[in-house]
């Protein structure tokens, strides 16, 4: 029987010491003071230690000294929720990146953005900041049986964009098209302004058109860019 996880003690001189790793079949022990031969039972003091400590532990307990409880979990959860938080917003934000590039006040954050992160920013387009002014249609000085349009487009974007495509309709009595024809940037523009690869912000240009009069079926016009 081992009786080192034992406190024994003597009784002729009261010295108290751990038991043998072995203890002999009598049961009987020597004392390493007085030589005094005892039963080995364990002494009182050791028994009620032994008991105040005997009580059920959870497999994970410890001696250590435990870290303050949640402090560690919760700021683990905290890093998580805001790492969460800025991957769905990165996400919604390349989603949506073509609408966002067309927000005048976005154009330079996104712009560094796409710089450090090698992606390409769309061109900014807004044909509804680009006003028609200035429309008529009267017939043609210089030719018979022709028509000569006549249009002011202001782009009044903040932001330069690519020349916009003009569409000219003549209407009839009902506003119905009569005739109608779709007008790119190089058909459009003054032989002046060729070069320029856009309109610039707050820019103006006068565009005119001759166009094949239809006759009586046209009592009106109609402008829009596209």
């Amino acid at each position: 029987m081992n009786m080192q996880s034992e406190l024994l003690r003597c009784p002729a001189c009261g010295t108290v010491f751990r038991g043998p790793a072995s203890l002999p079949a009598h049961g009987r022990v020597r004392c390493g003071v007085c030589d005094e031969v005892f039963a080995a039972t364990p002494a009182p003091e050791a028994v009620a230690s032994r008991r105040a400590f005997d009580g059920p532990r959870p497999a994970h307990a410890s001696w250590d000294a435990a870290p303050a409880p949640g402090v560690g979990a919760g700021l683990l959860r905290l890093t998580l929720a805001l790492l969460l938080l800025v991957a769905l917003l990165a996400q919604g934000a390349w989603l949506a990146r073509e609408r966002l590039a067309e927000m005048p006040q976005l154009r330079p954050l996104l712009a560094n953005v796409c710089q450090r992160g090698g992606c390409t920013l769309p061109q900014f387009r807004d044909v509804t900041a680009i006003e028609v002014l200035d429309a008529r249609v009267t017939s043609h000085p210089d030719y018979a049986g022709a028509l000569l349009a006549v249009v002011t487009l202001d782009n009044t974007a903040p932001l330069a964009q690519p020349w916009p495509r003009l569409a000219v309709a003549l209407t009839g009595v009902d506003d119905g098209a009569v005739a109608e024809r779709l007008f790119e940037a190089a058909e459009y523009l003054p032989a002046e302004r060729q070069g320029e690869s856009a309109f610039a912000a707050g820019t103006s240009v006068q565009v005119r058109l001759p166009l094949a009069d239809p006759g009586l079926e046209a009592a009106g016009f109609r402008f829009t860019v596209r």
